[in-house]
């Protein structure tokens, strides 16, 4: 009997498979709500210091805080409209806002030349600033030798006499120009009415204008008020869709635009033409 001493050679080990690896976590889209990034903007830019922005997207509390402390001073007006033109800033609900791809180029090339203009505004207002009139120089006489330049017989010419110099008026103070400058730019750029730019020129929040000088840029201000208010109006209509007796009521309103009821009545009479 024989035995068969010879050892097998064991079948070498299948390679280790790999590690399953799990697919890397995405983040999911942001939802889209309802509220209308392109409203959001305009009334970020145009009213931000009043809030009106958080009040449309639903945010009642910071919007009444961002009321009263005027936009946080202007900072916290400019922080949200960075947010929105950023896609930052969502609604109550925590949804993005609709429309943004669409109009975020116009928003952005509008902004920057709103941007622009304050700056450009604010140059005017530094280069107005009247000069300190120059001290008169004392006169000064030169004596020559008369005699041996003259004939002795010959009699001195008169001097001629020099016209009176008509008086001018007083000159404006820099802080009245400066008043009527800014009240200028907010008329014209941000439709705003007579009630609302005396406001701000003499708000501690807003341009802390004397209430002189805010007065003086009032009084010499021409701007056609009835247009202001149409296109506030115009503006409501189309970017919040309001009724037109919500937006009268909003023309007129203390705590709004502060426009007369006249000049409301204006507006909405003329609101589709």
């Amino acid at each position: 009997m024989t035995f068969d001493n010879s050892n097998q050679t064991p079948p070498p080990p299948s390679p280790a498979a790999p590690p399953f690896a799990a697919p890397a976590a995405t983040a999911a889209p942001a939802t889209i709500g309802e509220k209308s990034f392109l409203a959001t903007w305009l009334l970020a830019l145009l009213v931000g210091v009043l809030g009106v922005d958080r009040f449309y997207l639903g945010k009642v509390g910071t919007g009444i805080l961002k009321l009263l402390t005027f936009g946080g001073l202007g900072i916290w007006a400019l922080i949200d409209l960075i947010l929105v033109l950023t896609n930052v800033t969502r609604d109550a609900k925590g949804h993005a806002l609709a429309g943004y791809q669409e109009h975020k180029k116009v928003a952005w090339i509008v902004t920057g030349v709103v941007l622009v203009l304050g700056m450009i505004s604010g140059g005017v207002n530094a280069a107005q600033r009247p000069a300190l009139p120059a001290a008169d120089a004392p006169a000064v006489s030169v004596t020559t030798d008369s005699a041996s330049e003259e004939p002795a017989d010959e009699p001195a010419e008169a001097p001629a006499e020099e016209p009176e110099e008509e008086p001018e008026g007083p000159a404006v103070p820099a802080e009245y120009a400066s008043a009527l400058t800014k009240a200028k730019t907010y008329s014209e750029l941000m439709h705003m009415s007579k009630a609302g730019v005396y406001d701000q020129l003499t708000s501690e929040y807003g341009e802390r204008f004397s209430a002189e000088a805010g007065q003086y840029a009032i009084d010499n201000l021409v701007a056609d008020w009835n247009a202001n208010a149409l296109a506030k109006a115009k503006t409501y209509q189309e970017s919040m869709a309001m009724s037109p007796d919500a937006i009268r009521d909003q023309l007129v309103s203390e705590y709004g635009e502060k426009f007369t009821a006249a000049e409301a009545d204006y507006a909405i009479a003329h609101l589709n033409d």
